[in-house]
C-alpha cells in the first residue's frame, strides 16, 4: 500500500475563543500530492449540545456557519496545493466555527481516510443505522457531467479572474456554446427560503462581475449555476432563478441537469487545449 503525506484539522465550534473551549463538528484532509481537500461535517448538532448544553445558542446560525464552511473549503479545493496555502486560509476563518492547525498524517485512500478521521474524531453523523452516505451535490453533478463522455466539449477547473472579489476562482466545469459558459453546482437546500436566496447572492455578485470581462482565452462568459432544491422548494427556487437571472447568471435546478448534459453534447464546441 503506498502512502501519501497530508495534514488534517478538526473544524470546531467555539462559542467564546478566549475561553478556548470548542466542539468538533467537523473535519477537513488535506493531501498535496494527490491534490486533495475536503471535509466532512457534522449532519446535527449533539457534540454541540454535550459540551454547551441546548439553551442559549443560534442553532440557525451555526448550521449556516457548518454549512457555509464545507461549502468553502469544496470551493478552495482547487486553489490550496500547499500545507503553507492551507494555513493561510485557515488563518483567514474568523468566526463560531474554526478550524485548528494541520497535524501531519500518512494517507492512502483519502476518502476513507476522511471517513475514519471523522468517525474516531467527531461521531458518525447520525444515529440511525448504517447505509449507504449521501453524496455531496457537487459530487453527483460531477459525475454525471464526467459519465456524460462530452469528451473535449467539456473541461474541468476554469480559472477565472473574479473582478468584484478581485481574486482568481477555480469554476469545476466549463462549455463553450456562443460565451463560455461556466458550471458551478451549489446545494440551495434549506428550511428557510431566506436561507436559500442569502445563499444565491454572492453567485449573483460573481456572475455579474464575470459577464462583462472577457476571458483572455475564452472570451465573453457566462455563469450557469446548477442548483439542488427539494420538492417543496418551489417558492425559493422561482426567487432564487430571478435573482441569479437580473445578473445574467442561468440556472439550472437539479431535475433538469440532464437536459444540460444533453445541451453540452448537442451544441457544445470543441474547446482547443
Amino acid at each position: 500500500m503506498k502512502f501519501h503525506k497530508g495534514f488534517y484539522s478538526l473544524i470546531q465550534y467555539c462559542p467564546d475563543p478566549a475561553r478556548l473551549e470548542a466542539a468538533n463538528v467537523g473535519v477537513l484532509l488535506f493531501c498535496p500530492e494527490l491534490k486533495f481537500l475536503s471535509a466532512q461535517m457534522s449532519s446535527d448538532n449533539r457534540r454541540v449540545q454535550q459540551f454547551f448544553g441546548r439553551t442559549d445558542h443560534d442553532w440557525k446560525q451555526i448550521r449556516l456557519f457548518k454549512d457555509g464552511m464545507e461549502e468553502r473549503i469544496a470551493r478552495e479545493a482547487t486553489k490550496i496545493r500547499t500545507r503553507e496555502e492551507l494555513q493561510l486560509f485557515i488563518d483567514s476563518r474568523a468566526n463560531l466555527i474554526r478550524i485548528t492547525p494541520p497535524v501531519p498524517m500518512r494517507i492512502s485512500s483519502p476518502n476513507d481516510d476522511l471517513r475514519e478521521l471523522f468517525e474516531l474524531l467527531v461521531g458518525r453523523r447520525t444515529t440511525a443505522a448504517p447505509h449507504a452516505p449521501k453524496k455531496r451535490f457537487q459530487t453527483v453533478v460531477a459525475e454525471r457531467l464526467r459519465n456524460a463522455r462530452l469528451g473535449n466539449k467539456l473541461t474541468e477547473d476554469v480559472p477565472v479572474d473574479v473582478p468584484y472579489l478581485k481574486k482568481p476562482v477555480a469554476f469545476p466545469f466549463g462549455f463553450q456554446n456562443g460565451r463560455f459558459n461556466l458550471i458551478q453546482p451549489v446545494s440551495f437546500v434549506a428550511e428557510d427560503p431566506d436561507d436559500s436566496v442569502r445563499k444565491a447572492l454572492p453567485y449573483a455578485f460573481e456572475g455579474e462581475s464575470i459577464y462583462g470581462h472577457p476571458h483572455e482565452k475564452f472570451g465573453q462568459l457566462k455563469l450557469i449555476v446548477v442548483g439542488e432544491f427539494q420538492t417543496k422548494q418551489d417558492d425559493a427556487r422561482a426567487t432564487v432563478s430571478k435573482i441569479l437571472e437580473k445578473h445574467h447568471v442561468r440556472l439550472v435546478p437539479n431535475d433538469q441537469l440532464d437536459t444540460l448534459v444533453q445541451e453540452i453534447s448537442a451544441k457544445g464546441k470543441v474547446i482547443v487545449a
